[in-house]
């Protein structure tokens, strides 16, 4: 199953400004915060120990692949030793904590169970709180994330190995991971309920794009959904960044703090920056990810795409 090529940068620019649109639902107040980022270049070691709470993305943060960041486990250390605890905010929906605990691990990062929030534990609540349970679903991912985020009970999904289901049944998709999508059941069921129903598009891992190890990009969960989406025929209804749900559930997971003593660092202005200036606390783009190679040209991009972040740093490195 393969993955389309990456797209013109004008249908990405199209889904950046889809999803702004979506989490500011015309509220003036969000849009004057996004837009008005100072844009300071600084290293994370100025400006930590300002704040109470550092939110930190995985993905472009503190790995690309299975490689890490250069002196991104440092960080969390000294973090740490500074009494500045840490929350990794990701959507990865398709691992485990323990697992993603154990990737970093792997590299040489250190993050324990209890610093991680994922997406992908938005779920049950949101399908509940919305009127979802007991209704069959499609799940856009892997079996194995099924087993660790899919709704209970699971006799409800679709594509579930032992499912009685048709083809055609879903009545919502939930969008975990796309590496099993493309030409494969999963997109055939999709299509065969698409047909026969408007069907409600729960966007958990909402990441347009995602850096490789050697400085490629690849497609993943986000642009999928939007490409499916086809205009309003299908809702998207967000979970993970920059949707507030997995921000909800982070602030909850850290105890409430006050948002303006919370700092996001993260690599993706559409989910990880546009997401935290909505929900009130401050950020900071690194470009150890994605937007790295597009340096000279990033203020043109922010005041373009009106996701303005209030810091810069090259990594998330530590420099006295």
């Amino acid at each position: 199953m393969t993955k389309p090529p990456l797209p013109a940068p004008e249908i990405l620019d199209r889904y950046i400004s889809r999803y702004r649109q979506m989490v500011c639902q015309g509220a003036e107040k969000s849009d004057l915060k996004l837009r008005s980022g100072a844009m300071r270049r600084v290293s994370l070691v100025e400006i930590a120990s300002h704040y109470s709470w550092i939110w930190l993305d995985a993905y472009g943060v503190l790995n690309r692949g299975t490689e890490p960041v250069p002196g991104a486990g440092d960080t969390l250390l000294r973090l740490r030793r500074a009494g500045i605890p840490l929350c990794l905010v990701s959507n990865n929906a398709t691992h485990s904590p323990s697992v993603i605990q154990s990737n970093l691990e792997t590299m040489g990062i250190t993050v324990g169970i209890e610093e991680i929030v994922t997406s992908g534990q938005v779920i049950q609540g949101f399908v509940r709180q919305h009127g979802f349970d007991n209704e069959p679903y499609l799940w856009v991912g892997s079996i194995a994330s099924a087993h660790h985020y899919a709704p209970e009970p699971q006799s409800f999904m679709v594509n579930h190995p032992q499912s009685h289901w048709g083809k055609d049944s879903a009545s919502y998709v939930l969008f975990s991971g796309n590496q099993e999508y493309y030409g494969g059941p999963q997109e055939q069921i999709f299509t065969a309920s698409a047909a026969q129903r408007s069907l409600n598009l729960l966007v958990v891992n909402a990441d347009l794009v995602a850096p490789e190890p050697l400085g490629s990009t690849i497609l993943v969960t986000g642009y999928t959904a939007c490409e499916v989406s086809m205009g309003n025929r299908h809702p998207l209804l967000g979970l993970g960044k920059p949707f507030q749900p997995v921000f909800d559930h982070a602030w909850k997971h850290c105890g409430c703090p006050p948002r303006e003593r919370v700092l996001m660092v993260g690599d993706a202005l559409e989910t990880d920056i546009l997401g935290a200036a909505v929900f009130g606390v401050d950020t900071c783009l690194t470009l150890s990810g994605l937007y790295g190679d597009r340096n000279s040209e990033l203020e043109q991009i922010c005041r373009q795409i009106g996701i303005v972040p209030d810091y810069i740093v090259p990594s998330i490195a530590w420099k006295d």
